[in-house]
């Protein structure tokens, strides 16, 4: 199913203001009548029908059918998810591969970037939890899983194609609910290990994006903030990155939001007094005025 792609050639605010609209102009229908399980068929085949007739006219009014086909999209097929759970008293496993064919058959019909990336969220959601319930037997640490998740999303976004960019969008937020399974469990050393571990994985892709340029203090540097954080903040940092070495906005926004978050997480966790914090907080900031010091005057400089 191919369309123009309307939302990409109007200004961000315009786009923003038709998304509103839209969502809010197909909300009354989706509550009143997406309560029964025929209707999340009707809503998938609306959409489909929204995207064509997007596709055919373009400009604001194809923009804003782009976004009900959205809408009426992620709905129609959550409503067929359920339906079939709840109709034939699936479990985890049998819904997360029902989860898994609805994305397979889906992606390359509904071409939008949020479709596709939801519905990618959606199935490493389910895989997560069908997991997390044999964690014993299959996974002992969960946030391994997030790791090997993040690291993947990394190397998609480095990958210079639409229909691998929701790939990479829909893997990345699902880090954080492995994440968080894994915190659930305690076990010895396994922050540390995991962090170390991302850290010899973003070694592994950075070495393999610079190649011959391949810069071993970088490497060091990568498995010291590693060592001395935790997976979360490097995951931030990563990102950051990436951000302004690719000049994407989002990939800015999405890291500083994570780095944040870990940090903060990290100062509030730490067994010490509020002294020592402070201590850490002005070393830190040392850290990185010198790295933007050295960054200015080599060659690594973006």
């Amino acid at each position: 199913m191919s369309m123009n792609n309307t939302e990409n050639k109007l200004p961000f605010m315009v786009s923003a203001l038709l998304a509103v609209g839209a969502w809010l102009a197909c909300l009354p229908v989706l509550f009143l009548i997406g309560r029964q399980f025929w209707t999340g068929a009707a809503f998938v085949v609306l959409a489909a029908g929204l995207l064509y007739g997007a596709g055919r006219k373009g400009g604001v009014a194809g923009a804003f059918m782009e976004q009900a086909a959205l809408a009426f999209s992620l709905c129609g097929k959550g409503l067929l998810i359920f339906g079939f759970i709840k109709l034939w008293s699936l479990s985890t496993g049998q819904s997360c591969l029902l989860v898994w064919l609805i994305t397979a058959i889906s992606y390359p019909l509904f071409t939008q970037k949020m479709d596709r990336a939801v519905m990618v969220f959606a199935s490493m959601l389910a895989l997560q939890f069908w997991l997390f319930e044999y964690q014993t037997e299959i996974w002992p640490c969960m946030e391994t899983i997030s790791i090997l998740l993040f690291v993947l999303a990394y190397v998609l976004f480095f990958v210079p194609s639409e229909k691998v960019s929701p790939l990479a969008w829909g893997l990345l937020p699902s880090c954080a609910l492995a994440f968080a399974f894994g915190l659930m469990k305690e076990e010895p050393f396994g922050l540390v290990f995991n962090a170390l571990f991302l850290g010899v994985c973003l070694c592994a892709v950075y070495a393999w994006q610079a190649r011959e340029k391949f810069h071993i203090a970088v490497a060091v540097l990568i498995l010291l903030v590693s060592y001395l954080t935790n997976s979360g903040t490097v995951m931030g940092v990563a990102l950051l990155a990436l951000g302004f070495g690719q000049c994407r906005l989002s990939l800015k926004i999405a890291g500083a939001a994570v780095f944040a978050l870990s940090l903060i997480w990290l100062y509030y966790h730490m067994q010490t007094t509020l002294l020592v914090k402070a201590y850490y907080l002005w070393a830190s900031g040392l850290l990185l005025l010198g790295l933007y010091a050295w960054q200015k005057r080599g060659s690594y400089a973006r």
